[in-house]
C-alpha cells in the first residue's frame, strides 16, 4: 500500500562501483543494510547587497553545491567488505583451509576413541584392523602412529584432511584438503582427549586491506523512498569514502560510520536497479570484539575507539552546475582510544618512553570468521586518568598510528568469510 509520508522502515541504500568518476553505471546494483544516513545535497544562499535600492533585501545568489554526509552501517560479515573495498581499495583474496586439533595428555586407553566428521577411530592394545590405531609406548608415539593411520586411510570422510603432529607437542592437528568454507562444518569429538571446538574452524576467504592506496573507487549510491505515493529516488553520483570510525564496547551489535564526499545528487522517479544482488546478514557483536598488542589480548580493557581517514580533497574547478571535479585522498591517517583499568604497568612504559605498540582491533565467530584492523605501529600518549570515586581506575590513551617500514603499511584490514571476491 502506497503510502503519504516518508518512513525510514521503507528506505532503500543500492550501491555500485563506477567505471569512471560521476557516471552511474546501468547495471549490477546491491542493496546493502544500514542504520541511519544524512547524505544529501546541499546549495546554499549568499547575499551580496546594491546600495541605492532602499532598506529592503535583496535576490539572494546560489552557493556552490555541496554533497556529503554519513551513513551508519552494521559491522556485518559480507557487507562490512564492500564498504572496505571503498575505503581502502580492491583487497588481496586468498581462499584459506579450516583447521582443527585434538589434544591429548595422557596416553590413550584401549577403547578410547576419536570422531572425525561422523567416522568413529579407535585406539586399541593389540594388531589394528580397519579404523584403529595400536596404542604405543609413548602418548607422543602414539599420535605419531595416529598420523601416519590417519593419512593412509581410505575412508571416505577421513581422507578430506591432512593429519599431523606438530614438533614438541601431543597433539593431533587436522587441516581440510580444500580452501574454503567447506571444511567448517566438518566435525570433531574424542572420548579422552580435548577438541578444539566441535567442528573445524578459519575455512573461507581471507580478504586483505591495505591503507594508502593511490586511487580508491567511486560509487553511485541511491538512497530511496519506494513506498511513497510518489515514489523519490536520490541518486548520488562520485560518491567516495572518506573515513570510517567505530566504537569497541561490551555488549550489543558492532556499528561504524562512514563520511560520504559526492559529486552531486539527481532526482528520480524510479529506481536505478529493481533487482539489486545483497548480502545475507550477519551482524558482528561487541561481546565477541577483542583489542590485542602484539598479537595478545590486552588485559583491562573497558572500551576503545578508532578513526581512519583518507582525508579527501574537494576538487573544486570552474564549472557552470557548481559541482566538484574530483574527491582525492591526501594523507591517510588512523588515530583512536583505549580505556583501561590503571594498574600502574599496562601500556605505561610504552607510553612514557615513546616506544610504539602493535594494536589489534576486531571481531569474531565461533566457526573462526573474523574482521580485524591490524595497526603494526602505534605511539600512545602518556595516560590520563581520574579518581572519581571508591571505585575502579581507569586511564585512557588517545593513539595514533604511523607508518610501518617493515610491513609496508600504516592499517591492514582483515575480513575472513564465505565471499570468494569483492572486485
Amino acid at each position: 500500500m502506497a503510502k503519504v509520508r516518508a518512513y525510514g522502515a521503507d528506505a532503500t541504500l543500492k550501491a555500485c562501483r563506477e567505471a569512471s568518476y560521476g557516471v552511474a553505471p546501468l547495471t549490477g546494483y546491491r542493496s546493502l543494510d544500514f542504520k541511519s544516513t544524512d547524505l544529501s545535497s546541499a546549495q546554499p544562499l549568499g547575499d551580496d547587497p546594491l546600495l541605492g535600492r532602499g532598506r529592503n533585501a535583496q535576490d539572494p545568489y546560489r552557493g556552490l553545491i555541496t554533497d556529503e554526509g554519513q551513513i551508519d552501517i552494521p559491522f556485518d560479515l559480507r557487507g562490512t567488505g564492500y564498504w572496505l573495498t571503498g575505503l581502502f581499495g580492491d583487497p588481496v583474496t586468498t581462499a584459506t583451509n579450516a583447521s582443527g586439533s585434538i589434544a591429548f595428555t595422557a596416553n590413550p586407553s584401549p577403547g578410547d576413541t576419536i570422531t572425525l566428521n561422523s567416522t568413529v577411530w579407535t585406539f586399541v592394545s593389540g594388531t589394528p584392523s580397519g579404523n584403529e590405531t595400536e596404542i604405543q609406548a609413548t602418548v607422543t608415539q602414539t599420535v605419531d602412529q595416529l598420523v601416519d593411520d590417519l593419512n593412509a586411510s581410505a575412508d571416505v570422510e577421513v581422507a578430506k584432511c591432512t593429519y599431523s603432529r606438530p614438533t614438541s607437542t601431543q597433539t593431533l592437528v587436522i587441516v581440510f584438503d580444500t580452501a574454503g568454507p567447506t571444511g567448517n562444518s566438518f566435525t570433531l569429538a574424542a572420548s579422552a582427549a580435548s577438541v578444539s571446538g566441535p567442528t573445524l574452524t578459519g575455512g573461507g576467504y581471507a580478504h586483505v586491506w591495505e591503507s594508502g592506496a593511490d586511487d580508491i573507487p567511486s560509487y553511485t549510491i541511491e538512497i530511496g523512498h519506494p513506498k511513497l505515493t510518489t515514489p523519490v529516488f536520490f541518486r548520488h553520483l562520485g560518491t567516495v569514502m572518506e573515513s570510517l570510525n567505530f566504537e569497541m564496547g561490551q555488549e550489543g551489535p558492532a556499528n561504524a560510520r562512514l563520511q560520504l564526499v559526492a559529486q552531486g545528487e539527481e532526482r528520480f522517479a524510479a529506481t536505478v536497479d529493481g533487482s539489486p544482488d545483497a548480502f545475507s546478514l550477519r551482524r558482528f557483536s561487541q561481546g565477541r570484539g577483542f583489542i590485542r598488542r602484539g598479537g595478545q589480548p590486552l588485559a583491562g580493557v573497558t572500551g576503545g575507539s578508532l578513526t581512519f581517514s583518507n582525508n579527501l580533497e574537494r576538487v573544486r574547478v570552474i564549472r557552470e552546475d557548481g559541482k566538484i571535479e574530483a574527491a582525492d585522498p591526501t594523507f591517510a591517517s588512523a588515530e583512536g582510544s583505549m580505556s583501561v583499568r590503571f594498574d600502574g604497568a599496562t601500556l605505561v612504559a610504552e607510553a612514557a618512553n615513546g616506544d610504539p605498540v602493535a594494536l589489534d582491533y576486531g571481531f569474531t565467530f565461533p566457526e573462526g570468521y573474523a574482521l580485524r584492523f591490524e595497526l603494526p605501529r602505534v605511539f600512545l600518549p602518556k595516560p590520563k586518568y581520574a579518581v572519581s570515586g571508591p571505585g575502579g581506575v581507569e586511564a585512557s590513551f588517545d593513539w595514533r598510528a604511523a607508518f610501518d617500514d617493515s610491513e609496508g603499511t600504516m592499517l591492514r584490514a582483515h575480513l575472513l568469510n564465505d565471499v570468494t571476491s569483492y572486485t
